[in-house]
Order: structure tokens, then C-alpha cells, then sequence
């Protein structure tokens, strides 16, 4: 079990090939997504008849079920309450070029946000937003932390989420010819005056020192979130889901006619 436990470093999790997710709503949403879920730790007899047919679920599956006791459970979850499940997932890797093409893409850039919680968000409000995936650059913490993991509410198993360096990225989304907008407190254009026309990229940056100069040089529009009150910033999360929703305003106002009501948790 020292094994796993190792998983909660991100080099060990890189060298692996595997991530650990905690909880019974994250591993149902896993295996929802039919993600590579390799096998499930779960403690001696079910604790609710949710974990049960979660875990008969699993086993249907041909899903390795392993049981141990309690105190290796808590062991191994980063959690401080484990809901008696711990499931490890197999690494898979989500190229860009696959969405790249899109006429209607927009795509979340994320540049060294070093907060697994925001990251986690992001990538939840990117799916909710309707992106089509999200792009990391070097820096920014690893998708697969335990924390941003947990974050995205399961919204990881099914919104590509794809690491690639700066540079690279940038040349990818000019050959694309996807217009990029760079997110910035400095920023010319207001956010309400930005042209989100697609394909579309939004890049919003380290919560510390913002994005890296060669986003805002590169992209058509830098743009800022007016601040109505004395804050002099917002949280990067914040800042993308507002950037997020503008960008998808005109499918969000077709989508009314048959909304998903939202849930907050």
C-alpha cells in the first residue's frame, strides 16, 4: 500500500501512470465516464447502500475490488473523513490536436496556477461553460493532484485536459487560426466589450504574477474583468468562470430554452 500512498506526489504519479480519486461521487462519476479505473480500496462492508451498488457496480465491471481495513484506508485517502472508497485510475493522455480543429472551439489555457482547489474549478466551470477542453502549461500544478481532482467534481473523466509547453501551444493555436484572449487586471478591453468570436481561446494566469508575457503578447485581445468595488483582483477561478460564461453567452442563451438547473456544492 506504501505504493499508492506514494501517488500523492505528482512525480510518482507521472512515473506510475496512475492517480488516485477519493470518495463515493468522484468514482461514480468515474465509472459514469467509463474511465480506466484499475481497482477499488474499500473498507470491510459497505457503508451506505450508495457505496454498495457503487462497488457491486464496479465488480460488474471486472473492476479489481481490494478490501482493507479502516486505518489503511485513511492511510492512503488524502481526505480526513474517507467515505470508504479509493479507486486507482490509470493515466490517459489528451491530445490537442483532436479539438483544435473545431469552428466553435473555445478552450481554457491555464498558465502556472499552482492552487490545486482553483485548478479543480476551472476545469469544472470549463465543462459547465461548455469548453471543449483545457490546456496546462508548464508550472501549473498537475490535473491529477488529489485536491483539483476532487475539484472538478468529476468533470476531469470527461473534459480533455491536456499539458503542453508554452511555445508549442502558442504555434498550435496560430496554425489552428484560434483568436486568443489573455486575461489581465491591465487589460485594454473590457470583458463585456471583448469579441469572443470563435474559435476561441481564453488564457488566464498565475494567481500570484498573472500570465507569462508571451500569452499577453500574442494575444488579440487582453482583457480585464472591471472591479466595481476596492478589491484590486479576483481569484483566478472567479476570473475564468466570468471570462468563461462571456465567451459562451450566445450558446448559454440558446441552451435556456431547456436548462440544467445548477447545483452548487
Amino acid at each position: 500500500m506504501r505504493s499508492l500512498r506514494q501517488l500523492h506526489d505528482r512525480a510518482a504519479r507521472a512515473a506510475a501512470g496512475r492517480f488516485l480519486i477519493d470518495g463515493v461521487r468522484l468514482v461514480e462519476a468515474a465509472l459514469a465516464a467509463d474511465a480506466p479505473l484499475e481497482q477499488l480500496l474499500v473498507a470491510p462492508g459497505a457503508a451506505s447502500p450508495r457505496l454498495a451498488a457503487l462497488v457491486e457496480a464496479a465488480r460488474a465491471r471486472g473492476i479489481r475490488i481490494v478490501e482493507v481495513a479502516p486505518h489503511v484506508l485513511e492511510a492512503i485517502s488524502e481526505v480526513e473523513s474517507p467515505q470508504g472508497v479509493v479507486a486507482v485510475v490509470r493515466r490517459s493522455t489528451a491530445p490537442l490536436e483532436e479539438v483544435l480543429g473545431r469552428r466553435d472551439l473555445l478552450l481554457l489555457v491555464v498558465d502556472r496556477v499552482q492552487d490545486p482547489g482553483n485548478l479543480g474549478t476551472m476545469i469544472r466551470t470549463a465543462d459547465g461553460a461548455g469548453a471543449h477542453a483545457v490546456a496546462l502549461t508548464p508550472g501549473t500544478v498537475d490535473a491529477t493532484n488529489p485536491k483539483a481532482a476532487r475539484a472538478t467534481m468529476g468533470s476531469l473523466f470527461h473534459l480533455p485536459v491536456a499539458e503542453m509547453e508554452t511555445q508549442r501551444l502558442l504555434a498550435a493555436l496560430r496554425d489552428a487560426r484560434v483568436r486568443l484572449l489573455a486575461a489581465d487586471v491591465a487589460g485594454t478591453v473590457s470583458a463585456r466589450e471583448a469579441d469572443w468570436t470563435r474559435p476561441l481561446a481564453v488564457a488566464v494566469g498565475s494567481e500570484a504574477e498573472g500570465l507569462a508575457p508571451p500569452w499577453r503578447e500574442a494575444a488579440a485581445q487582453v482583457v480585464r474583468i472591471p472591479l466595481v468595488g476596492r478589491a484590486d483582483s479576483l481569484n483566478v477561478a472567479v476570473a475564468a468562470a466570468i471570462l468563461l460564461y462571456e465567451a459562451s453567452a450566445p450558446v448559454y442563451t440558446e441552451a435556456q430554452s431547456a436548462p440544467r438547473t445548477a447545483r452548487g456544492r
